[in-house]
């Protein structure tokens, strides 16, 4: 029997692959699907999606326009930060605030007692009291404590690391306690007014009287801040009891010479003399705290020693106006007190401060005498002291008088010249070590005190033997026992006193330097040629 044969796809149980059929499509839809995720997959990873950026931040709010009280009510900034301070901190203290309403208060109960009974003295007398109170006592005393209470609250250093040298701290301090003073000054003017309209006075005079107040308050505060430099409660405690007697005593010496009470004729040549000690009494205090702040490497000497110079010479002009006694007088004071604060400088780094001299030729051997340091400040004393001896001569020959022709003279007027350097001679017989620390003003204060004390007692001794006085002269020859002696009437005339006054003057200016001797020799090589 013969089976007919049958092709692939007429076979049961057989798939038709075939183009045509639909599994052979499906399958074509699954290879395209494969290929389209494989193409998307490698073009993501060619072109990634860039991340999103963070928000750009918001741009910062234009500050608000300062009102114009605003601006006006505060101080501007060309003003020194040292001024600003010291005015916000001082015209909100309690002090000031009291000060300032009690001598209002006074003000007008003097003017209730010159209602009662116009012109009288009492009523007078206690207005100025309480001027004088307040500006000359109680006005500096708030100096007391400004540049000491900078180390205290350990704010010093702070304000060296400014722009601010020692100087510009100084006289910031003193230009704020001065400026609250002038609302003191001001705030009594109307009452000045008032009293000329209903009392026996002179308008003229009491404001003239007024400016002398101010410029005595400005003396005795920058007295107050120079000396705030010392830590020391003693030395301040000396200066509290030395400016009570200065201030009591300038006030009178002011009210008697100058404007002519208890019969004197008022003289405005001393006045003018006086206002002007006054301005270097000012500018010498308040150099003298500003160097004692500075580092050691700031030269704070040379314009304190120039400016001595310069005011002793324009004090020999008042040679020409009758005023003889008072320029010789002035002229002392203004040099002896350069002459102490030179010789009570420590010693500077002499590689900076003496940079200046060094590089140029003619201010070498002014240098000498105008580097800061006590080496330099006893050049400086045998420099005022030629000067000081020049201007006694110039004064016996406006006069006419017989100035510096007997020994007397001469060792009286040597002797005040010695007084000033003698202390250097202790100090560096006993007090070597110390020499050239910042304290030894100090230490110069305390031997000038010990030889006041020492020449008490060999007066009361001299008085005492009667006619042996000149042995106990030549038994303790120190400077101020001359003076005592020759302003006391007694003589010492004798070409032995000369000669001591002479020895003493070498002695005291060579032994400081032959005990330094290495400082002396750092110095002039640091002056002369350029450190290696």
């Amino acid at each position: 029997m013969d089976f007919p044969i049958r092709s692939a796809e007429h076979r049961p149980g057989r798939l038709q692959n075939g183009p045509g059929s639909p599994f052979y499509k499906l399958f074509k839809l699954f290879k395209l699907f494969k290929l389209f995720k494989l193409f998307k997959l490698e073009t993501s990873t060619l072109n990634p999606t860039p991340p999103e950026l963070p928000a750009k931040p918001a741009a910062p709010a234009l500050p608000a326009a300062v009102p114009l009280e605003q601006k006006l009510a505060d101080f501007p900034s060309r003003l020194s930060p040292v001024l600003v301070k010291e005015l916000r901190q001082g015209l909100r203290t309690n002090l000031f605030v009291i000060a300032f309403i009690l001598l209002q208060t006074f003000m007008i109960l003097c003017l209730l007692a010159g209602l009662a009974n116009p012109g009288s003295n009492d009523s007078n007398g206690f207005f100025w009291f309480f001027i004088a109170a307040t500006l000359l006592i109680i006005q500096p005393l708030r100096g007391f404590n400004a540049l000491s209470g900078e180390y205290q609250l350990n704010t010093m250093d702070l304000i060296q690391l400014t722009r601010l040298n020692g100087w510009r701290i100084t006289l910031g301090k003193w230009t704020a306690l001065n400026a609250q003073g002038l609302l003191f000054l001001v705030g009594v003017l109307p009452y000045l007014v008032i009293r000329y309209f209903i009392g026996n006075v002179n308008l003229v005079t009491d404001i003239a009287a007024l400016g002398c107040v101010g410029l005595a308050s400005g003396l005795l505060t920058a007295i107050t801040i120079g000396c705030s430099v010392f830590k020391s409660i003693i030395l301040r405690g000396i200066l509290l009891f030395v400016l009570a007697i200065l201030a009591v005593s300038a006030f009178a010496a002011v009210g008697n010479s100058v404007f002519g009470r208890y019969g004197r004729a008022p003289d405005a040549t001393l006045g003018i003399m006086l206002a002007v000690t006054a301005v270097y009494g000012i500018l010498f205090f308040l150099s003298f705290g500003a160097s004692r702040i500075a580092p050691l490497s700031e030269n704070q000497a040379t314009r304190k020693r120039l400016i001595a110079i310069g005011f002793a010479l324009l004090f020999q002009v008042f040679y020409f106006f009758d005023a003889e006694e008072a320029v010789i007088s002035i002229t002392g004071v203004i040099l002896g007190l350069a002459c102490i604060d030179a010789l009570t400088e420590p010693l500077p780094v002499f590689g900076r401060v003496c940079t200046p001299f060094r590089n140029n030729l003619l201010l070498r051997w002014p240098g000498v005498f105008l580097c800061p340091g006590w080496i330099s400040g006893i050049f400086f004393f045998i420099f005022c002291s030629a000067l000081w001896w020049g201007s006694a001569v110039v004064y016996g020959a406006v006069t006419g008088d017989a100035f510096l022709d007997q020994i007397e003279d001469v060792v009286v007027f040597a002797s005040m010249a010695n007084l000033i350097i003698f202390p250097l001679l202790i100090m560096h017989l006993f007090f070597a070590r110390y020499s050239s620390m910042n304290h030894t003003f100090g230490i110069y204060l305390f031997t000038q005190a010990a030889l006041f004390g020492i020449t008490l007692m060999v007066m009361a001794i001299a008085n005492a033997l009667r006619h042996w006085e000149e042995i106990a002269y030549l038994a303790v020859p120190i400077p101020s026992v001359f003076i005592a002696a020759g302003m006391d009437g007694n003589d010492v005339d004798e070409p032995v006193h000369l000669i001591i006054v002479v020895l003493i003057f070498a002695l005291c200016v060579s032994f400081p330097l032959l005990r330094q001797f290495r400082s002396v020799r750092a110095f002039f090589s640091a002056l002369v040629k350029s450190p290696d």
